[in-house]
């Protein structure tokens, strides 16, 4: 592989994501990725190169340009602005249908070795899927795309697989893969709404989303977001200033428990130790001289409110979870709904269909076979 052409410098990331196949998550990583800078206030530029719904423009119109790859206009107006943002992050969505028209050209306009000279460097995230086809345009990559990183995604949620053989980047700097860690299918269903943004599930709560489910979801943005953070720091562009994705700068959990925690901090970083909290605040006000009566009495009345409250946390983490199976319970039955509808369409058709057939055969006997036996010779016995 070709020395990078200045990695003491920054470069510009250049990320494709793409898969030949259908439904394994090419958009959610173009979306989580776009984000990831539109959080840290940064410019970037999104290109969409799907043909069908929902688009990474459908959820992040502002930054994504959709581009058609069917005609030379289309080719032109992508690689030339591609070049033009030479100092902007890219992201480039591409679809299973246009996966193999994408590379096609790229490699005949030697496209990825004048980024390089432009200090752009092409990284190519690829959603991998138990597919053979998907194994075979990985190993089609890596042989004929010297010029670019080859980095592979296992995204849990879909129907990712581990490829095998030597599946590890080209750049020994990058990590091994890139991880989707899996997510409830209630989460999942609240992100895929277009009116959900992860910069904005970042900097604020929504209101519709239980304290446990949200501390759930921004955990694992932030798993996420941390890999990205580990890119950043490869080409050059990641300061200790923009740390977006550290512990830090995360907005607070909001679960009872930790809203507890932040209400009364008690000192103690494993536990409640409600008991010598309890004391001592009763010490500073003189209501207690050390009488061990007392301090009985105060720990028991501590470890009561103590059981009270994990009974509190439990009970909402309860309340939280069934929430959750209520709503999968109704996405199930609805489903089921939809799967009887369209079984009672077919039926419907495949009813309409023998009748046809029926009526086709009678045909056939009346008007084809019938007058052919009519004036057919009658045979004569010998």
């Amino acid at each position: 592989m070709p020395t990078h052409p200045s990695m003491s410098g920054k470069t510009t990331p250049l990320y494709v994501v793409c898969s030949p196949c259908r439904c394994v998550g090419k958009t959610l990583v173009a979306r989580l990725l776009t984000e990831f800078y539109v959080l840290k206030d940064r410019p970037v530029a999104a290109f969409d190169l799907a043909d069908e719904g929902p688009q990474l423009a459908d959820y992040l119109p502002k930054v994504t340009t959709i581009i058609d790859l069917s005609d030379t206009r289309g080719q032109m107006a992508l690689f030339d602005r591609l070049i033009a943002e030479n100092d902007t992050p890219v992201v480039i969505d591409v679809s299973y249908r246009t996966f193999k028209n994408f590379f096609t050209i790229v490699q005949e306009i030697n496209f990825f070795e004048e980024a390089r000279r432009r200090f752009i460097e092409p990284l190519i995230l690829f959603i991998i899927d138990p597919d053979p086809k998907s194994a075979k345009a990985y190993a089609m990559l890596r042989h004929q795309l010297s010029e670019a990183s080859l980095l592979p995604v296992r995204n849990q949620m879909g129907a990712s697989a581990i490829l095998r053989g030597d599946a590890r980047p080209k750049a020994n700097m990058f990590p091994a893969s890139l991880d989707i860690p899996l997510l409830g299918f209630s989460l999942k269903k609240f992100i895929d709404a277009q009116s959900f943004s992860f910069s904005e599930f970042w900097r604020t709560p929504p209101a519709d989303l239980p304290g446990p489910q949200d501390d759930e979801l921004l955990d694992w943005v932030e798993q996420i977001f941390s890999q990205f953070r580990d890119l950043e720091l490869f080409f050059g562009r990641e300061g200790t200033s923009t740390h977006v994705a550290a512990h830090g700068s995360r907005r607070p959990r909001t679960t009872h428990r930790q809203r507890q925690r932040d209400a009364w901090p008690l000192g103690s970083d494993t536990g409640w130790n409600a008991e010598s909290a309890a004391i001592n605040q009763l010490k500073k006000k003189g209501r207690i001289d050390g009488d061990p009566l007392e301090q009985s009495g105060l720990a028991i009345v501590a470890l009561l409110q103590k059981a009270a409250d994990l009974s509190n946390d439990s009970c909402e983490r309860a309340e939280a979870r069934a929430d959750e199976l209520s709503r999968d319970l109704r996405a199930v039955e609805d489903r089921i709904k939809q799967l009887e509808t369209e079984i009672e369409y077919f039926r419907d058709r495949a009813d309409r269909a023998e009748t046809w057939l029926q009526l086709i055969r009678k045909e056939i006997e009346e008007k084809l076979i019938a007058p052919m036996v009519a004036t057919s010779p009658k045979s004569t016995t010998i």
